[in-house]
C-alpha cells in the first residue's frame, strides 16, 4: 500500500514563508489571538495578542520541518505537529487542538 512506503522527501517551504496564520479560538480568555509567522524557511515564531496589550507578544522561536502535509516543529526539547492545507493549519499543542488560519504575507 502506497499509505505505509516511506517518502521522507522534504518539499519546498515557500507556501509558509513570510506568510502569518492566526488561531482565534484560544481557550484562553486574556489572549486575542495566538500567531504563528513564518519567518524564512525552516524557522517559525509563536506570538499572542493579549486583550489588556496593544502590541503583539513573541512567546517563542522554533525551527520547523514540513514533509507532504505534516509539519514538525522543534523548539529545545519540545516537539509538536501539525497538519497543513493551504488554507489551515491544525497544530496540537499543549493537548488541544488549534486552527490557524492564514492571514497575510508577513
Amino acid at each position: 500500500m502506497k499509505f505505509f512506503q516511506s517518502s521522507s522527501k522534504v518539499k519546498s517551504n515557500r507556501e509558509l514563508t513570510h506568510y502569518e496564520w492566526i488561531c482565534e479560538a484560544t481557550g484562553d480568555t486574556n489572549a486575542s489571538f495566538y500567531m504563528l509567522r513564518f519567518t524564512s524557511q525552516g524557522n517559525v515564531e509563536g506570538w499572542v495578542k493579549y486583550a489588556d496589550r496593544k502590541e503583539k507578544v513573541k512567546v517563542f522561536s522554533a525551527s520547523y520541518v514540513k514533509e507532504k502535509n505534516l509539519l514538525k516543529f522543534y523548539k529545545q526539547d519540545d516537539v509538536f505537529v501539525a497538519v497543513f492545507s493551504k488554507e489551515k493549519i491544525a497544530a496540537v499543542i499543549d493537548g488541544q487542538t488549534m486552527n490557524f488560519i492564514r492571514c497575510s504575507k508577513g
